[in-house]
């Protein structure tokens, strides 16, 4: 019994370590350059071990994505601590996903890379699905603390939660992947560093959604 537990953790150990040098890989190659051979390489082990772990590429790439997603919901739901009403949840949201995109380089871009490139792949594959359920189910999340506010007065009625819910996903996903990208080009224009210009977003957006 103790040596099934020790190695249902060795295992676990070891697929967590081919993750972390694959994300590293996918977000400096990108998912089409990308291969198992230097995959595992990199991890030490032959390339047959490495499919005792992952059944292919495509397996590989969105457990590692689904791994960033829950990263960043569990960060999310555990910000929601202090927050007293829904309007404060969705700062926080904002403020979360700013946080985890520098705190979490390479899953940030991992999920980025995720997002911006198309993927003909059938989404009836359970890899795949995981996936896309975990960024339904953030999307979700802020729809539910828009709901959430306008429900106890703090966000203005007028919204439509999914409607406004795209909107805000879409500015702040946009925005901190402009500032990644040429932070150093709006600070030569502005002056503002990519803090301000975050902090500056988040107040423009809580006048927007704030109630009369």
């Amino acid at each position: 019994m103790v040596n099934s537990r020790y190695d249902k953790k060795t295992k676990e150990e070891k697929k967590n370590l081919i993750m972390n040098i694959a994300e590293k890989i996918f977000v400096e190659k990108g998912y089409q350059n990308a291969t198992m051979t230097e995959i595992a390489k990199k991890v030490n082990i032959a390339k047959g071990t490495l499919y005792l772990y992952f059944s292919s590429k495509k397996d590989l790439y969105f457990t590692s994505v689904e791994r960033a997603l829950t990263t960043l919901k569990n960060l999310i739901i555990d910000n929601f601590k202090n927050c007293k009403n829904g309007f404060e949840k969705v700062v926080t949201m904002g403020k979360t996903y700013v946080f985890f995109s520098t705190e979490y380089p390479n899953y940030y871009k991992l999920i980025l890379n995720y997002e911006t490139l198309e993927f003909n792949f059938d989404d009836k594959d359970q890899h795949v699905k995981k996936t896309y359920e975990r960024s339904q189910e953030i999307f979700e999340l802020l729809v539910s603390c828009v709901k959430e506010g306008i429900k106890d007065g703090s966000i203005d009625k007028e919204f439509d939660p999914s409607k406004i819910s795209m909107i805000l996903w879409g500015e702040i996903t946009g925005l901190v992947q402009q500032v990644n990208l040429r932070g150093k080009l709006y600070k030569k224009w502005t002056g503002l560093t990519p803090i301000q210009i975050y902090e500056y977003y988040i107040e423009v957006t809580k006048k927007m959604l704030i109630a009369n």
